[in-house]
């Protein structure tokens, strides 16, 4: 069955080729291309190269190329049709992802499962791409980045609701992905998805949170996808120099270039011995020769490719993606078309090239054909390029036009057309590709002309002179061979090839589209004048009157979600955004602060900042005041027994410990020279830059608690206070905290009182 249907394709093609009814109903390139890839794929590819009637398919397609290749019909390839690679999808009849380059992918969903209590999480398994990936660089959940500890839970907003393990692919992967929290039933270790980059996501949900998950956040993943061979590092092919092998994947690397990935392709994929994507067009001999596919070619399209900077980035699928639609997508990246010339896949470079020899008319047996122009629908003067950008989230968008004035000078009018680079990145790569192929599109021809035998040892892709009459002479650029086997006769098909194309197209710098988003002032505004008031005041605390700076007002914006304050010591030799501390992000309801642990009789200054959107804005600075008095209290039974207080401070911040090691934040000895007892007051500010977090304070004398203080919510100032009896001698007071290692201990003043008896 497999024979009749080839040979009926065979027949099909040539019959069209030579009839020319295939041109009449829009017969191109790409369609006869579109029939080789079928036949590539009853057959399999493997070996190809020594039948006979892809010699044949390969004429036709080739003469056909000759006689009416259309930008429009035939130049390019079809968009691959597995869908967006930005979206997430679980498609059971999907291929498999196959993504080139530096690039984002979502993948596709192969395994889920519901497990825990209640069916607290949900487990998914995605493969992102067939074949070992070189690395798996950045996680993107809802377009958000997100990092993963060692044991897979999310870091920062996701913590405790998205947990994730991923692999690259290596074949055999040396054990299945291990589910990061809890145990979904139907994995095991025997799912290793071998020679597949994959990712376990498992999801959490609490309905008790209500921070929590509601919804799937969308995922995607960028990475540095499938490696290639590439015949330059490899010291068996000529010229070549390093350990790289053809058909030893262990021995690829990794490359954006679009000439690499093509040829790769090309070869054909393999794991264990199989070919798992690619078509496969070529048998190897001890490894060292390859037989069906024209590296040559091809290292010569990467050593361009570099030259130019043109790079190769996104995703095709082994279906319903052609394996051919496939190789030109891939070629399209690097300004190439692939051909089939007897039996062996080439690629159509483009470049300068020199005339290698001139046909004249005592070259020519019988009727030869040569257009001086292509057909008026066929001769664009314009494309719009779409292409992918990161800078729009990896999706396809259009950049600004691409023209060349002369032409829409000298048609009169404009004729674009839309055009879809799909595994090309960068606008400036996409804008010089449009113009090779406005260029082409106008290209002098088709021709065909029938030679004397010597004329085979040309091939497709040599430039030679036509010049069949001595006023009449072009260079031309052999687009398709056939050879008649009776007569030995060689026909060429032709189109012009213009030199100044290359530069002028080289030279091209595109236009990025604007990145459509709300246009909105991220300004924000410092606080009036008038909406607050800051004076220096004190506060009653067991007895004692405390310093403290007293701030009372309202927040003037109604969209501000918070209000900021921070306050510092006055020095008029200070700049404005200098000295500020103990900082505390309040509600925006606020309309009264006090700022302890200041010292008695001292100049402060305090800022003001409103929060919105996230955005903090200018400073109003308030002040400077003077920090009220500190009074001691009157021991009661003992009336003027206290002696002189002993004060201390202290502002650098120290981190918590944990939540359960105790820190010392200040500590002073005091000497009682009778029996009597010690009073200490103290106040502390804290930072919590993380929100709610746990907290604990205490204040000691003599190794007792006196006082303390502790909770889980936030507490910018704390105050503490207490009193021991002690017959005379030298004791140690302290300040300590045990805090998570988040919150910060800021300024802390701690006053001593000593009260003897009568």
């Amino acid at each position: 069955m497999k024979v009749l249907k080839i040979a009926a394709i065979v027949v099909g093609a040539v019959a069209l080729a030579a009839t020319g009814v295939g041109l009449a109903a829009g017969f191109s390139l790409g369609a006869t291309l579109g029939a080789i890839g079928g036949v590539a794929g009853a057959i399999g590819l493997s070996g190809f190269a020594a039948t006979a009637f892809t010699g044949l398919i390969a004429s036709a397609a080739l003469y056909t190329l000759g006689q009416g290749l259309s930008l429009v019909e035939g130049l390019f390839p079809k968009p691959s049709q597995g869908g967006s690679q930005t979206k997430w999808k679980a498609d059971p009849y999907a291929g498999l992802p196959y993504a080139m380059g530096r690039t984002l992918v979502s993948g596709n969903i192969v395994y889920r499962r519901g497990h825990g209590p209640s069916n607290k999480f949900q487990t998914f398994v995605t493969v992102l791409g067939i074949c070992t990936a070189a690395s798996i660089d950045t996680s993107f959940y809802n377009k958000t980045t997100v990092g993963f500890d060692a044991g897979g839970n999310a870091i920062g907003t996701y913590r405790n609701q998205i947990y994730q393990r991923t692999q690259l692919g290596a074949c055999p992967e040396p054990s299945a992905l291990v589910p990061p929290i809890d145990q979904p039933t139907g994995w095991t270790s025997a799912h290793k998805l071998s020679g597949m980059s994959a990712v376990m996501t498992t999801l959490a949900y609490d309905a008790k949170d209500k921070d929590g998950l509601t919804a799937e956040p969308a995922p995607g993943w960028i990475g540095h996808w499938a490696k290639v061979y590439d015949p330059r590092l490899d010291s068996t092919y000529p010229g070549g120099s390093g350990p790289c092998r053809a058909f030893l994947e262990d021995t690829y690397v990794w490359s954006e270039n679009p000439h690499l990935h093509a040829l790769t392709w090309t070869l054909g994929r393999y794991q264990n011995g199989k070919r798992v994507a690619g078509i496969g067009g070529s048998k190897f001999v001890d490894r060292a020769k390859i037989t069906g596919v024209d590296v040559a070619s091809f290292v010569e399209g990467a050593n361009l490719d570099d030259a130019r900077g043109w790079t190769i980035g996104g995703q095709i699928v082994t279906r319903p993606d052609t394996l051919w639609n496939s190789l030109k997508l891939m070629l399209q990246a690097g300004g190439a078309q692939p051909a089939l010339i007897g039996g062996v896949i080439t690629a159509i470079n483009r470049a300068p090239r020199v005339s290698l020899a001139t046909i004249t008319r005592d070259d020519i047996v019988g009727k030869c054909s040569f257009a001086g122009t292509q057909r008026r629908r066929a001769r664009i003067n314009g494309i719009i390029p779409s292409y992918r950008s990161e800078a729009h989230d990896w999706e396809i968008v259009p950049a600004d036009i691409v023209q060349v004035a002369d032409f829409v000078a000298l048609d009169g009018d404009e004729r674009t057309q839309d055009a879809t680079y799909q595994l090309v990145q960068d606008v400036h790569q996409v804008s010089q590709l449009a113009i090779y192929d406005i260029y082409d599109a106008r290209e002098a021809g088709p021709g065909t002309i029938p030679l004397k035998p010597w004329w085979l040892n040309y091939k497709v892709g040599d430039c030679v002179t036509f010049e069949p009459e001595d006023d009449l002479s072009i260079k031309v650029l052999i687009t398709g061979r056939a050879i008649e086997a009776q007569s030995g006769v060689v026909t060429y098909t032709v189109a012009g090839e213009t030199d100044g194309k290359h530069a002028y197209a080289l030279g091209q710098t595109g236009v990025a589209p604007p990145i459509a988003s709300l246009v909105y002032d991220e300004s924000v505004p410092a606080p009036g004048a008038e909406e607050w008031t800051l004076v220096g005041a004190t506060i009653a605390d067991n007895g004692a009157q405390l310093p403290i700076l007293s701030l009372t007002g309202a927040v003037g914006i109604p969209s501000a979600d918070a209000v900021v304050f921070d306050f510092r010591p006055y020095d008029p030799a200070q700049s404005a955004g200098d000295g500020w501390r103990g900082a505390s992000i309040d509600s925006p309801t606020t309309t009264h602060k006090e700022f302890s642990g200041v010292t008695p009789g001292t100049q402060y200054q305090v800022g003001v900042r409103y929060r919105m959107r996230g955005v903090t804005g200018d400073r109003l600075i308030l002040g400077p005041v003077t920090a009220g008095s500190f009074e001691a209290p009157i021991k009661p039974g003992a009336p003027n027994s206290v002696s002189l207080p002993i004060s201390g401070t202290a502002s650098t911040p120290i981190a918590g410990g944990g939540g359960t090691t105790w820190k010392t934040l200040w500590s002073q000895s005091a000497v009682l020279s009778g029996p009597g007892s010690i009073t200490a007051i103290a106040t502390l500010q804290q930072s919590f830059p993380d929100g709610d977090k746990t907290w604990n304070a205490r204040l000691m004398i003599d190794g007792e608690i006196v006082s303390s203080g502790g909770g889980q919510k936030t507490a910018d100032s704390v105050a503490l206070s207490g009193e021991i009896d002690r017959p005379g001698g030298t004791y140690v007071i302290s300040l300590q905290s045990a805090t998570d290692e988040s919150v910060s201990a800021g300024n802390r003043f701690v006053t001593i009182l000593r009260f003897y008896g009568e």
